[in-house]
């Protein structure tokens, strides 16, 4: 249990422009900050982010909260999990204490994957130190370079040769069985007892974007021609392999200022140039590039450089892979180096500065890249040149900006010596192909029945009708949303002791014991009557950053409009007065809204008491209240302007 004087120096700490910062490349709107959204795939940004109210907002997938539910969504942490996170990043100390067995077993599967997979890297790193470590692993780092600085920042380490060493470490610590499978540590084989996954190798933690060890990398060390060169951990709860590139976390802020990102193969490259001084690199991992790494990589920049081995065999088989960066609307050039050198070994002959500069001399972009690629590969055979026109045209309609995707058509047809026209009308006919393919199947109208024309649909029709009257919820929705926006707001003050009337007081005196129909309006009206009775106006950074998420949800929402009035009216010397101006009369018409719904609402059942009531004397009495309930809502309808 974290003390309740830390979550809120914590909450305090932690500004929502720095946290999600870390995570997307945010720009400058007017008052507010806006990116693609990290939660869903979008190529505009409309993922916006309020520094003065201390929350964000999707307006595409409707996500929003403050800075911890930020973490909890991101990276599937509970909110006790998502505050020790935001505590270790701004320095606040949470006294903790050694995990017992009941409380492991009381974690959640994710939350226990988290706490093993962190347990084993630090195991792993700590094992360079031993004699075996330092004689094997330590060696093997040396020998490619890496200093203690650098094997420190990845977290580099080394897992013993022995068949169990780690497992029944990690079974003394505490840790069962079970959670060590699942977290890909540990083999289990029937009837035998469990052994280590990654023995007699050295490790290369594969980090998420927040920086916490989720999965592995194992590069054996000896000969043996049945054990694979590189071993990962499997698919688990936390790892997934196609949503993570490695190198991500140590990367972020290096692609975000360059605004470019790197991408390599292995791992020693990433490692290798970070060492140099050259941040801003991922590496695939030897994987087929998915469409959810490219999305992590675009949250930090829109440019991206592959950089490819002087293999000509694995270069033509990552081309079609790279079709997908394409697709993602990704900036894409292709680096090849000299014969025999990868990035890893490159680096180190030339230094940073050739590094860098080998890069800006000989970087293509990948259209233009592909093409050269390809005609070198089919020569003048006629009817693979034709395969390869079709197929860099395939490629091009995969780019979603149209004056990129003609600027290319310009240049793969000067390229080919074939008439630009040509390559257009391929073009087109696959992009039609493509909507004809993805368009939704309609089923056939029954034989001898016309359908309808196309002009009596009219899309969005359901959109443009105008409600006549405001629905029972939607008032109690503008008056919950006045007293958490508003309610801290002074409307007046007494003339005689100068005591200031705000806009709570108000509301809540005029609203009494009346109970809202819509179940979440109650729930935001009693969580702001206990903070009420205490003696405080609870501003919305109470409701933004409550644990109840349908509360958070629907106060992030009021607070973040998509469309802001623009102040620049003034300068035609028209004046619009604001919301704040016009509380005190607009509330008061919402609440003579309310009360006259109930009023009616009381009519219309004295009305069915009235017919079910056989009684003269009960009759004469029900008839009475009908009539003073009649007064009083004519008397509200002339309060409000409206006749009845």
């Amino acid at each position: 249990m974290i003390p309740q004087e830390t979550v809120q120096q914590i909450l305090h700490a932690a500004d929502v422009v720095d946290v999600v910062g870390e995570f997307v490349s945010l720009k400058k709107r007017g008052s507010n900050m806006i990116a693609c959204c990290p939660f869903h795939n979008e190529k505009t940004p409309s993922f916006s982010v309020s520094p003065t109210k201390g929350i964000y907002k999707c307006f595409g997938c409707g996500k929003g909260g403050d800075s911890v539910r930020f973490i909890m969504d991101l990276e599937g942490l509970s909110y006790p999990e998502a505050l020790k996170w935001l505590a270790k990043k701004y320095g606040i100390e949470i006294q903790e204490k050694e995990y017992t067995d009941e409380e492991l077993l009381a974690q959640n599967e994710r939350e226990s994957l988290f706490i093993v997979t962190e347990f084993a890297q630090k195991y792993y790193a700590e094992q360079l130190e031993t004699e075996e470590g330092k004689s094997i692993g330590k060696s093997y780092f040396k020998e490619r370079g890496f200093n203690q600085a650098t094997i420190d920042k990845f977290g580099l380490g080394y897992s013993p040769d022995g068949w169990d060493t780690f497992t029944k470490h990690a079974l003394k610590s505490g840790f069962k069985v079970e959670i060590l499978e699942k977290a890909g540590l540990s083999i289990i084989k029937e009837g035998k007892d469990p052994i280590d996954r990654f023995r007699g190798r050295v490790i290369f933690p594969i980090n998420n974007v927040a920086g916490k060890p989720i999965a592995f990398g194992a590069r054996i060390l000896k000969k043996d021609t049945k054990a694979p060169k590189y071993l990962n951990s499997p698919e688990t709860e936390i790892y997934h392999k196609s949503r993570i590139v490695y190198g991500i976390y140590t990367a972020k802020n290096g692609i975000r200022n360059d605004d470019n990102c790197y991408l390599v193969e292995g791992y020693t490259d990433v490692v290798s140039l970070n060492q140099a001084g050259i941040e801003n690199v991922v590496a695939s991992s030897g994987t087929s590039l998915t469409k959810e790494q490219i999305q992590l990589i675009r949250r930090f920049s829109t440019n991206i450089t592959v950089l490819y081995d002087g293999d000509a065999a694995g270069i033509n088989a990552s081309l079609r892979g790279t079709d997908l960066i394409l697709e993602e609307g990704m900036n894409v050039r292709v680096v090849v180096f000299p014969e025999g050198e990868d990035p890893d070994s490159y680096v180190q002959k030339v230094g940073s500065e050739g590094f860098q500069q080998y890069i800006k001399e000989n970087q293509k972009d990948f259209i233009r890249f592909k093409t050269e690629v390809s005609l070198e590969r089919v020569g003048n055979d006629p009817v693979a040149r034709a395969g390869l026109i079709s197929d860099l045209v395939e490629t091009i309609t995969k780019i979603p900006d149209a004056i990129k995707r003609a600027v290319f058509y310009k240049e793969v047809a000067n390229l080919l010596e074939i008439d630009e026209s040509v390559l257009i009308t391929e073009g087109n006919k696959l992009s039609r192909k493509k909507i004809k393919d993805s368009a939704p199947k309609q089923r056939p109208f029954p034989e001898g029945i016309e359908p309808p024309p196309p002009d009596l649909f009219v899309p969005g029709f359901e959109e443009q009708k105008a409600e006549v009257e405001i629905s029972g919820s939607e008032k109690e929705e503008m008056f919950v949303k006045d007293l958490v926006c508003y309610g801290h707001e002074v409307i007046e003050k007494d003339p005689d002791t100068g005591e200031e009337i705000r806009l709570a007081d108000y509301l809540l005196e005029e609203i009494g014991a009346l109970e809202f129909e819509n179940s979440l309006f109650q729930k935001i009206l009693n969580a702001y009557k206990d903070q009420y009775d205490s003696g405080h106006y609870p501003e919305s950074g109470f409701f933004t950053g409550h644990q109840d998420t349908s509360i958070q949800d629907k106060v992030i929402t009021w607070l973040s409009p998509r469309y802001e009035l623009s102040d620049n009216w003034s300068r035609f010397e028209i004046h619009i007065p604001s919301y704040v101006s016009k509380l005190d009369d607009l509330s008061y018409k919402n609440i003579l809204r309310i009360k006259k719904d109930k009023f009616q609402a009381n009519y219309k059942q004295l009305a069915a008491d009235l017919d079910e009531t056989e009684d003269e004397d009960e009759i004469n009495l029900v008839l009475q209240r009908m009539m003073k309930v009649k007064k009083v809502i004519q008397k509200l309808s002339e309060q409000l302007g409206s006749v009845i």
